[in-house]
């Protein structure tokens, strides 16, 4: 009997792992978006006339769900992303990212940032928001 080192279940590192300049660029993007949509939503707001408590609670809102859930949009890119040729797939079935893993991989940015970052700099190229939501960037072009 031949024994097997090779597991369905075994972990591949592909080899399209998105790098950190295309990485960097994507978030950069992806959060003067967010600061954008922050803006226009406060202006447009106030420009009909809503009640300054309602002004910012929609703003923030809008803007928060785009940076939490933008990486669960098609084919898992956000803007960013999809400017940059980058995916957020799942590491294990290679599926386009979802919602829950989305919100799991960027809920962690706002308070960890730096510490956050660093840990892209290992082999597997994941942040921590990454291995929480056990998902992975690729290039994708």
């Amino acid at each position: 009997m031949e024994i097997s080192n090779n597991t369905q279940n075994e972990y591949r590192k592909p080899n399209n792992l998105a790098g950190l300049g295309r990485r960097w660029g994507g978030q950069i993007i992806d959060s003067l978006i967010t600061i954008f949509l922050f803006g226009l939503v406060g202006r447009s707001a106030e420009f009909v006339g809503l009640p300054s408590s309602v002004v910012g609670f929609l703003a923030l809102g809008v803007a928060a769900a785009y940076y939490l859930f933008s990486d669960s949009m098609p084919n898992g890119q956000s803007v960013g992303k999809k400017l940059l040729g980058m995916s957020v797939i799942d590491e294990r079935s290679f599926l386009s990212c979802n919602v829950y893993q989305s919100f799991m991989r960027n809920i962690t940015t706002p308070f960890l940032n730096v510490f956050d970052w660093i840990f892209i700099f290992f082999g597997s190229r994941k942040r921590l928001g990454d291995m929480l939501a056990s998902t992975i960037v690729i290039r994708s072009k």
